[in-house]
């Protein structure tokens, strides 16, 4: 049992396989040099070759819906779905940041409500809040786009303080995120994006995936309007 984990969202490509251990078999990362569906096809054979599996030998697949590179996430949610329907196998579609918040809620029993943010560009941040317990792990909040000082503000009003996790492309990133917080009296843990693929299909594992939908035509980009669709 092999399953496939795609993520164009963040500024790279990332394919992945996992065994039915969650064990990687074989990873590829790479930046955006070239056009995007070439990278993945590229790394799709480079990660068969390694594994010494073929297309065949899949049993499921997960892709990354974003919020992010739009273009990134149109390609690789293509050619997921292009698989599924030409193997006859699952695909399952989650968020980066429902991915970085579920990856601290399997840490740690203590982290209940959650606030996860990564970098929107141009000042802005996304943002998602998340609730967790034993038996679910829910979207509290619709994926929105704010600044510094809105998140600041909604943060500070909510009910319960929350554990705030940053997904970072780069580790300079996360280093200029944490002075901005620190200067506002926020903490937030630090989640590298490029370990998105893997937690996607350690969440596929955890969930109802053999009973979801075989080729799930209505899977498509998350969107989040601010100044303009990302």
């Amino acid at each position: 049992m092999f399953f496939l984990s795609i993520d164009s969202s963040n500024g790279y490509s990332n394919v992945l396989i996992t065994d039915e251990n969650l064990n990687k078999v074989s990873e590829s990362i790479s930046d955006f040099h070239e056009k995007h569906s070439i990278i993945i096809f590229k790394q799709l054979d480079e990660i068969m070759r390694k594994a010494d599996i073929k297309l065949s030998d899949l049993t499921g697949i997960t892709v990354i819906l974003g919020p992010g590179s739009y273009t990134g996430i149109r390609v690789s949610l293509t050619i997921a779905k292009t698989l599924s329907y030409a193997l006859g196998i699952n695909i399952m579609g989650t968020g980066s940041l429902y991915l970085c918040a579920y990856s601290i809620a399997k840490n740690s029993a203590n982290f209940k409500n959650i606030v996860a943010v990564k970098d929107a560009a141009k000042g802005h941040y996304y943002i998602s809040e998340y609730f967790a317990d034993k038996a679910n792990f829910t979207r509290q909040l619709k994926i929105s786009l704010l600044n510094i000082n809105e998140l600041k503000s909604y943060i500070e009003n909510m009910k319960n303080k929350p554990s705030i996790v940053y997904g970072f492309n780069k580790k300079n990133d996360y280093e200029k995120f944490k002075y901005e917080f620190e200067n506002i009296g926020l903490k937030a843990a630090p989640f590298d994006l490029k370990q998105s693929a893997y937690f996607a299909s350690v969440y596929a594992s955890e969930s109802n995936f053999e009973n979801d939908s075989k080729y799930a035509e209505e899977l498509s980009p998350y969107y989040v309007y601010g100044n303009g669709p990302f």
